[in-house]
């Protein structure tokens, strides 16, 4: 008869204080839940060995909720460190300081403009293809600025037709549940957050609005936005672990969503209220950023585990950080459009930040198809305005995310994308 397995319950389990009957490498309730089942590093013979990682010998043990907690952040965006040595960094050029390219009216996001084109059968990303935390390491969370923006605002056209994909991604999300800057399986495993509930709420009752409820509404969304304003700890009081990773996301989310509702309304206060909040969102993208920088779950990996599956938790990993990249970038982006959109200039660049560019990773259903496509493709992890070498390298439109094609489009110009995507096989549309 063989001993007893000392396997502790998952962290699902645990979570939701629910009797767990511990069976690898998913627990039944997990597998009835449909959600992702991860257990604490038990080493247990019966599994399978440990994976191999290319270049690393470490992996992290990385879920959400109080897997990845906060360990501290500061409070604002001019102490967060350059992570990493960039002169080691095969992710970036040979130096950052180099003449980069952002536009002025754009509050966010520049990298360096220097790049090697590749031919199309080449990586463009080689030194990561294949490892699975390419997205953990030091230098994925490095920011690139730049100082020379060119004075070329693109047309209203452009704006406009970037503002409609953001209402589309609001009303997909509101339809499916998930959309290009939040994904599918973000919140399954703790459930959403209120925040996030009211947001989802916020999208439903705008989608219904007339010129005989639009008081109600507006009244409606500006308590969703107090309640979520109210809930947040003081500014004196945030301390190293205030709030969790998890906690900075789903409130910068929400609330980026109440404003990207506000701005493009028709509602005169809704709008007023909004801008008045842009300084706040941009304070809130700030932190979260720094906060997921500076997680020691993400720059301190522990050790692989023999017998326990790294991949269900790098899975899990993957979607947060993807999910904070894509939502500080559109916390940015979007503001910066709309004062783009009233003729405003003024704002300065805020440095770039580093995105999965190739679509088959944020939609895959699973961590098991998840692992063989980061096995076997290379992720496209580019800085968001490094757009053009995608287009120069032979890469197909179809091939690259949603979320980078509609951010292409106010970077390098419709007509610009547009040519990719008919000379690539014309199987995506950039219009909404």
């Amino acid at each position: 008869m063989g001993r007893k397995s000392k396997q502790k319950s998952c962290f699902a389990c645990v979570e939701l204080k629910r009797r767990c009957d511990k069976r690898f490498p998913s627990c039944s309730r997990c597998l009835d839940r449909d959600s992702i089942c991860t257990y604490p590093p038990v080493p247990l013979s019966r599994q399978r060995p440990p994976l191999d990682f290319p270049d690393t010998t470490a992996v992290p043990d990385l879920g959400f909720g109080d897997v990845w907690t906060s360990s501290a952040f500061g409070s604002g965006m001019s102490s967060v460190a350059l992570l990493g040595d960039a002169s080691e960094s095969a992710l970036l050029d040979s130096a950052l300081t180099t003449s980069l390219s952002c536009p002025s009216w754009l509050s966010s996001l520049t990298a360096p403009s220097s790049s090697t084109i590749v031919e199309p059968s080449t990586q463009l990303t080689p030194q990561i293809f294949g490892d699975l935390g390419w997205f953990l390491r030091p230098q994925a969370w490095t920011i690139a600025y730049g100082h020379h923006p060119p004075d070329v605002i693109p047309p209203v056209s452009v704006f406009s037709n970037f503002i409609r994909g953001l209402q589309d991604w609001l009303s997909r999300f509101v339809k499916k549940g998930h959309n290009p800057f939040i994904h599918r399986h973000l919140y399954s495993d703790l459930g959403y957050p209120q925040c996030i509930q009211d947001a989802y709420s916020a999208c439903v009752i705008s989608n219904a609005v007339n010129g005989d409820n639009d008081n109600i509404i507006d009244a409606i969304c500006s308590t969703h936005i107090t309640n979520l304003l109210n809930n947040q700890p003081a500014s004196s009081s945030m301390s190293a672990g205030a709030i969790s990773t998890m906690d900075h996301l789903a409130r910068t989310q929400a609330l980026l969503i109440h404003i990207l509702l506000a701005l493009f309304s028709s509602s005169i206060p809704r709008r007023a209220r909004a801008e008045s909040l842009i300084s706040t969102i941009h304070t809130w993208s700030i932190q979260l950023w720094e906060c997921a920088s500076q997680d020691s779950a993400v720059n301190s990996p522990i050790p692989a585990i023999e017998g326990v599956d790294p991949v269900p938790g790098l899975y899990r990993a993957f979607i947060l950080s993807e999910s904070i990249r894509r939502t500080v970038l559109i916390c940015n982006v979007a503001t910066g459009v709309y004062n783009g959109f009233k003729g405003d200039t003024t704002e300065s660049c805020g440095g770039d930040i580093q995105i999965t560019t190739q679509a088959k990773f944020w939609e895959a259903p699973s961590s098991a198809r998840w692992e063989i496509i980061a096995r076997h493709t290379d992720p496209l992890f580019i800085y968001s305005l490094k757009g053009q070498a995608l287009l120069e390298s032979g890469v197909g439109a179809a091939q690259v995310d949603e979320f980078a094609r509609h951010l292409f489009t106010v970077m390098l110009g419709m007509d610009k994308v547009e040519t990719w995507v008919v000379r690539t096989g014309d199987e995506v549309s950039i219009v909404y």
